[in-house]
């Protein structure tokens, strides 16, 4: 890959993840965030890890 598809592909990833912390923190009232990250195939390390 060259650097621009890596920049590309990098910059991806961050807005997929930006997208999943703020839904998390949107979650149900009482949801977990372990339960959210369950029911979104998600482990908390990595979710935490995102942060």
């Amino acid at each position: 890959m060259n650097s621009e598809t890596t920049a590309v592909a990098v910059q991806y990833r961050l807005q997929e993840w930006a997208a999943q912390i703020r839904e998390c923190q949107n979650r149900p009232a009482g949801m977990s965030v372990v339960d959210w990250c369950t029911s979104h195939g998600i482990t908390k390390a990595n979710y935490y890890y995102r942060l």
